[in-house]
């Protein structure tokens, strides 16, 4: 079993059709994940989350989320690939009233490049058909992203993560398509292998073909990231 969390600070301006919005968030992330090794490179895992996307993750909005779901992944040396499915509830600001309730299959493929203690590098490649709360489906999600940390001194790491999404949209939104481009940069201090620091800024970008749908968008922000195993009593 595994739990992690992160208690961030950060500022997030977005920009969009003339207006600017800017807002602070302080909401911390937790997520409790729980897996079962099949084999010995294949396991199984189900997990819950909830509270404000960690540090230097972008999502539409800056509101909160519940979600809980299942996934399977086989390895094969440093590359895993595996299928999960994710049901999540939104909310308006902290845990206030839902106002989206959304299904996630995703499929994804993961490379974990170690070439030195020094630096570590782990692309992915992500696949996501959302449906709605009756199961109707209502997006089409692909995604590259990578992450890159590299040891600067002692146990400062500097840390990219740049991010490319195509979105394609059906149903209500049949004709929508987003092409969304992100990356976050910063500073991260190992307190221990389960404990850090992190200061980071990014920027993300989202060209759309419906008018009010594209925006720009700047955060930075602090927070303290931390994970542990518990061990169970069975």
């Amino acid at each position: 079993m595994t739990v992690e969390g992160s208690l961030p600070v950060q500022y997030v301006e977005t920009r969009r059709s003339g207006t600017r919005q800017e807002s602070w968030i302080a909401e911390p992330y937790l997520a409790v994940r729980a897996s079962h090794w099949i084999e010995p490179d294949l396991r199984t895992s189900v997990f819950a989350n909830g509270g404000h996307d960690p540090l230097g993750s972008f999502r539409d909005s800056a509101n909160t989320v519940a979600s809980f779901g299942a996934n399977l992944v086989k390895s094969w040396g440093s590359l895993s690939t595996g299928v999960s499915v994710e049901h999540s509830y939104y909310y308006d600001g902290v845990f206030g009233p839902p106002n989206m309730i959304a299904n996630d299959v995703n499929i994804f493929a993961r490379y974990e490049f170690r070439p030195n203690r020094d630096l570590r590098i782990t692309p992915e490649l992500v696949g996501t058909v959302r449906a709605d709360d009756g199961f109707d489906v209502s997006r089409y999600t692909y995604s590259f992203r990578t992450e890159v940390e590299q040891r600067l001194i002692g146990s400062w790491w500097w840390v990219v993560k740049p991010r490319i999404r195509y979105a394609a949209y059906v149903g209500d939104e049949s004709g929508r398509h987003d092409l969304t481009l992100s990356i976050v940069s910063g500073l991260r201090y190992q307190f221990t292998e389960n404990v850090s620091f992190l200061a980071v800024a990014g920027y993300e970008t989202r060209d759309s073909n419906i008018a009010g749908k594209s925006f720009d968008k700047l955060v930075g922000g602090v927070g303290l990231d931390f994970k542990f195993n518990p061990k169970l009593p069975w």
